[in-house]
């Protein structure tokens, strides 16, 4: 029975995150359903293993004075982040009046890049985005059955997202690999494009200071809007853990490329600092600390 178990638990993971997660959002009123989401972090039912790892990654870079309320606070905002596109393909605009606050910047007039950072729940940014008139393609790596390693639930999961952001950005989603050329002739068309912040290859990115360390960025989408000549804006969500409320900051970057790095290195290093347990991609540290400067050195301080 025990190795029945194990052997079905995998299965029962992709039911309980790809259907049983999205359909409580759908279903119940966000009051109710945050709640519930709330209860299944703090007991370690979902997204446990990712928060784990996220901690311990977090912890040689800053200092992390209540881990539990750490794992608390990363799986809640995995959880969310897992279910908002879901939730907003089955929501109006009222919703975003209701749940999600947008502050910062005004938005250009014209098509314009805008970067993320794989940190709190900041899907809305696209339903803002195409509420006030602009059409938005995000940047995204497309979706393969050898992904998901055969995990037909996960797969269809994962393509149904596809679906919903195509849904709230109004534009086909672009897919790494290749992509340049894709990204100017929509931008071209009046279509912003939408790209995060990513693990970084080395070929392609320059040195920035992150947490206190020297970090490498990618530099691709900034390169690109400055060949294009088109305006480039940050934006970063925060998730309100008591009322399950989003806020979306946006920000407009410097026009030259190197302050633009520097803000958009100095806006995630502002956001972690405020709550580390919101950045989705602590088990990916180690590949954006340069390895010369991986020294043990001093946690930064949070709050």
């Amino acid at each position: 029975m025990k190795r029945r178990m194990r052997a079905r638990s995998p299965i029962v993971r992709s039911l309980a995150e790809c259907i049983v997660l999205p359909a409580v959002a759908v279903v119940l009123p966000w009051r109710l359903a945050f709640r519930g989401y709330r209860g299944l972090a703090a007991r370690g039912r979902a997204f446990h293993r990712e928060s784990v790892r996220a901690l311990e990654a977090c912890r040689a870079s800053v200092r992390v004075d209540d881990e539990r309320a750490f794992l608390r606070t990363h799986a809640l905002t995995r959880i969310v982040d897992h279910v908002d596109p879901v939730l907003s393909f089955f929501r109006r605009d009222r919703y975003l009046d209701r749940h999600v606050r947008i502050d910062g910047d005004p938005l250009p007039d014209v098509p314009c890049l805008f970067i993320g950072f794989h940190y709190g729940t900041a899907f809305w940014a696209l339903r803002h985005l195409r509420r006030r008139g602009r059409r938005a393609a995000f940047l995204a790596a497309r979706v393969t059955a050898r992904q998901c390693a055969g995990d037909r639930v996960r797969l269809a999961f994962m393509r149904f997202r596809t679906r919903c952001v195509e849904r709230a950005g109004g534009a086909p989603v672009i897919f790494v690999g290749g992509s340049r050329e894709r990204i100017a002739a929509a931008l071209h068309d009046g279509t912003s494009v939408i790209g995060l912040i990513d693990v970084p290859d080395v070929a392609h990115a320059t040195r920035v200071s992150l947490l206190d360390h020297d970090v490498r960025w990618p530099d691709g989408l900034l390169r690109l809007a400055e060949s294009e000549g088109v305006p480039t804006m940050a934006f970063v969500a925060a998730l309100d853990a008591e009322t399950g409320a989003r806020r979306v900051e946006f920000r407009r970057l410097p026009a030259a490329r190197e302050a633009a790095l520097k803000a958009l290195a100095s806006m995630l290093d502002d956001a972690i600092r405020r709550d580390a347990a919101a950045w989705h991609l602590w088990s990916e540290w180690p590949r954006f600390v340069v390895p010369d400067a991986q020294e043990p050195g001093t946690p930064a301080e949070v709050r």
